[in-house]
């Protein structure tokens, strides 16, 4: 009977061993098939930073000379990297396979935030000297529409299916509010708008259709995606850059000026904990990886080289270190793609 209990417990061992064996071999198999990446763009030194997602490590610096890079968006369908440049007023293409620059698309005065559908048709550019929006048909990468604007663009987000931009704008008076914009993308036509509070920016949530718009003010916005009716706000002091969890349930928002990032409820806008203090001053933007588990985050600033990441367990944040970069980190990315 003992040498029938001992050969169960030997079978069940080396079971064991196999199984774990086999999910490090597909661990390190699937490591071997993709890359994951953050792309950071560094507006003082005219350079993007590559970093591995997984170890944190600054893998590679592109250097784009004369530029002051803004924001970057990844097209998957595409397979293509777009780098704002704000002083040459260009889109720069870059191969993410060689990590390196193969075009340019000349578009509006004071290029900042930029947004692609999720259909890799359209990408929107914010020009915000000329108060212009220049519409890149991402099949010819070309200038396919200039759209003028009445107030000073600044944030944009286009709808996964590719249906709708939302634009965020500034109003000159300092006592009156900001405001969003909703467009269609085929006939560039203003739908609807809304008043917000100062600064505002935006992520559009497709599982529900509602728009999250934190304001540097003190407020984020829970707003209905088709009529832009406001369905709640909340007070959030200095709320400035956020990105979603994967299943979109949850967002994070940096407190730009409190030094802070929130982690937050998107359904009622509630807490999920007490604010997190950032490693640095000046959290600006986020994203965070495929698994919704580790969060990126520049700190922008003339004299900052900080991007700080944090673990997510249960929706709160631990910090876990910084990386440096280049000087001044402003906009940044992620991907997931074969190698």
């Amino acid at each position: 009977m003992k040498n029938k209990f001992l050969i169960l417990t030997l079978k069940a061992f080396f079971a064991s061993f196999i199984i774990l064996s086999c999910d490090k071999n597909n661990d390190d198999h699937n490591q071997n098939l993709y890359e994951e990446t953050v792309v950071v763009a560094n507006k003082n030194s005219s350079s993007i930073s590559f970093l591995n997602a997984n170890t944190n490590a600054v893998t590679n610096t592109l250097k784009i000379a004369n530029s002051e890079p803004m924001y970057l968006v990844f097209v998957p369908s595409k397979d293509k990297l777009y780098v704002g440049d704000r002083k040459n007023k260009q889109v720069h293409i870059i191969n993410p396979s060689t990590q390196k620059l193969e075009s340019s698309i000349n578009v509006g005065n004071g290029v900042f935030h930029m947004w692609a559908d999720g259909l890799g048709k359209q990408l929107w550019v914010n020009n915000d000297i000329d108060n212009t929006i220049s519409v890149i048909d991402l099949n010819t990468n070309s200038v396919s529409k200039t759209i003028n604007v009445d107030m000073k663009p600044h944030d944009v987000f286009l709808t996964k299916d590719g249906t709708k931009a939302y634009i965020s704008v500034f109003n000159s008076d300092q006592q009156m509010p900001d405001k969003v914009y909703l467009y269609s993308t085929s006939n560039y036509e203003k739908l609807k708008e809304v008043n917000v509070g100062k600064d505002p920016h935006l992520f559009h949530l497709s599982n529900n259709n509602r728009l999250i718009v934190p304001c540097q003010s003190g407020e984020i916005y829970n707003i209905n995606g088709e009529n832009l009716q406001i369905i709640s706000q909340k007070s959030y002091p200095g709320a400035h850059g956020l990105y979603p969890s994967p299943n979109l349930e949850n967002i994070f928002v940096t407190n730009i000026m409190g030094g802070q990032m929130y982690s937050i409820k998107t359904n009622d806008l509630v807490q999920n904990y007490d604010p997190i203090s950032t490693s640095k001053p000046l959290p600006h933007n986020l994203v965070l990886n495929k698994d919704g588990n580790k969060i990126f985050a520049t700190h922008s600033g003339s004299n900052s080289t900080t991007v700080s990441v944090y673990k997510i367990n249960q929706n709160k944040l631990v910090y876990e270190q910084d990386i440096t970069v280049e000087n001044n980190p402003f906009g940044l990315t992620y991907y997931i793609r074969n190698k």
